[in-house]
């Protein structure tokens, strides 16, 4: 799950050739939280479109108009798009906790 974060950073072109966050240097950031959040923002979009396909898949396989491999992998993709979106959370907020204990 950590690479699928890397590799959507550097897709947005977030993250520089040399891999580090482009602004951070002599001159300081420059809006990297900006683009953190458009970056979780669209996680987030995807893991509750993910969601919704999946619970229409459900219903589908439920009436009988959805093959039931369609439905296993649409309820797949979203439970692991939601346990990213997890792990996402609970790393930020040791990332706070870790600030808070610094201060």
């Amino acid at each position: 799950m950590d690479q699928v974060l890397i590799d959507r950073i550097r897709e947005s072109g977030a993250l520089g050739r040399s891999g580090g966050l482009p602004g951070i240097g002599a001159k300081g950031p420059e809006n990297v939280g900006g683009r953190f959040a458009e970056i979780v923002a669209g996680l987030v979009g995807e893991a509750n479109q993910k969601q919704i396909e999946a619970e229409s898949a459900a219903a589908g396989l439920a009436k009988g108009e959805v093959d039931m491999m369609d439905a296993v992998v649409s309820l797949n993709e979203a439970d692991l798009s939601l346990r990213m979106i997890m792990q996402i959370r609970d790393r930020a907020l040791e990332a706070y906790q870790t600030i808070l204990q610094s201060i």
